[in-house]
């Protein structure tokens, strides 16, 4: 890339920054590819989601796949037949040295997220990184700064955010349509699958590098865990807390995603929360959950009190309230209107007098993928690159942080400091198995 930004680049980055979002122009020259030459990436997770993932990069095809990496080479073994030229590695961290490597896509257990995206942000990477973003909320902060301050080209997998709907109804709440919006309400009724620990340990599986797959979380011996049957590692560590967060970090980005971005939400200034485990096995993550964020005014816009609600079909955590149609969803409050709206659909609960619909201003996506390969060719940014997704991911795992430490908490997002709770600090962080460090 040219060292010199054009007039119209620092004009866009302007307007860009002045409306809450990051620009991130890149100025090292090995990381940008020519107009023609295709984007050479890394993918860390190829199975699962990193399989989807992969399939998507593949489909734009901006980009080369130039190295694979994962710990189970059983299941990894597909990919590498279809990418005989690709190198392949078990450990990321070694991945991340590949000399010809321009971008990574991490598609891995939430609790290797911040290594793994932090590796490659320390090694001049571009980064694709699924959500939410990291384990912890200080591992979010970190990987916030690293992304600003090496000047890369990120994305968070929310592959919602480039849906035709979510931005349909953006331009509503944005137009004014609805009036003041005060309150909104966010649920999901994915139900959480409960585990068992296990006393009886088996065999690694082979292909398996356990060690790895462990990474930075406890030492467990193997299996860690089973649901039902189950002993696989692949799937069901997000029930556990030494792994994952629940149905609230596994979804919430999804569905919080659509008021952080139409009212302009970035950090609460206090969260509380409460949680139900109504089911038989040895897990302590809630299945049925309600999260209470309160967000300050923002310019002309007023305050807002958000509620998650996960485990129901409706934003009522006794199951009582539902909306046909809209077993997952998010209803925004106004003085004028209330709007429902899901992945797809939106219809209005109390239609504004008069209503008119928007232009439509939010141009169609180019897809969630390719925004972030072409952004990497030109220098620009992306609609869910780190700083905007971070503070979502950031809001989200604090909801876990106030339900662990037993009550409200007040926080603030400019340091990063929890307040009010004495047991808060302790979950905005975690410890790492020795030999792991950030």
């Amino acid at each position: 890339m040219a060292k010199q930004l054009s007039r119209r680049t620092l004009l866009q980055a302007s307007a860009l920054t002045g409306a809450g979002l990051f620009i991130n122009p890149i100025d090292a020259a090995e990381n940008q590819p020519a107009n023609n030459e295709r984007i050479r990436i890394g993918i860390v997770g190829v199975s699962g989601k990193g399989g989807s993932n992969l399939g998507e990069i593949e489909r734009t095809g901006l980009a080369e796949v130039v190295a694979l990496c994962d710990v189970d080479a059983t299941r990894a073994a597909p990919v590498r037949q279809r990418f005989p030229n690709a190198r392949f590695f078990e450990d990321y961290r070694r991945l991340v040295e590949h000399r010809d490597l321009q971008a990574v896509v991490v598609s891995t257990p939430d609790h290797h997220h911040a290594f793994a995206a932090l590796a490659a942000m320390r090694a001049r990477k571009h980064v694709y990184c699924e959500k939410p973003l990291a384990h912890s909320v200080q591992e979010v902060r970190l990987m916030m700064e690293t992304a600003a301050r090496e000047r890369l080209v990120t994305q968070m997998g929310t592959q919602i955010h480039a849906g035709d709907n979510y931005r349909r109804v953006v331009e509503i709440v944005q137009s004014g349509a609805l009036g003041a919006v005060r309150r909104v309400k966010v649920w999901c009724n994915t139900q959480l699958q409960p585990g068992f620990r296990v006393n009886e340990r088996m065999p690694v599986p082979k292909g398996l590098n356990y060690d790895l797959w462990l990474g930075p979380a406890p030492e467990r011996g193997y299996p860690p865990f089973r649901t039902g049957n189950n002993t696989s590692v692949h799937f069901h560590w997000r029930w556990w807390w030494d792994f994952g967060g629940g149905v609230l970090a596994d979804m919430a980005c999804h569905y919080m995603d659509l008021p952080h971005w139409a009212l302009n939400l970035r950090h609460p200034t206090s969260v509380n929360a409460v949680g139900r485990i109504t089911y038989q096995g040895d897990n302590e993550i809630p299945d049925k959950m309600q999260v209470d964020y309160e967000y300050p005014a923002r310019g002309n816009l007023p305050a807002v009190q958000l509620t998650w609600y996960h485990g129901v079909n409706g934003p009522d955590l006794d199951g009582r309230t539902t909306y046909d149609g809209y077993s997952s969803g998010v209803l925004f409050e106004g003085a004028n209107g209330s709007l429902l709206a899901n992945y797809g659909n939106h219809r209005f609960l109390r239609e504004p007098q008069g209503f008119v619909r928007p232009a439509q201003t939010i141009p169609r996506s180019v897809g969630h993928h390719r925004e972030w390969l072409q952004a990497i060719r030109t220098g620009g940014t992306t609609t869910c690159n780190f700083d905007y997704s971070g503070a979502l991911a950031e809001t989200v795992l604090l909801g876990n942080v106030a339900y662990r430490a037993g009550g409200r908490i007040t926080y603030d997002g400019r340091t990063g400091r929890a307040m009010g709770n004495a047991n808060a600090e302790r979950y905005l962080r975690r410890e790492y198995r020795r030999g792991w460090t950030l």
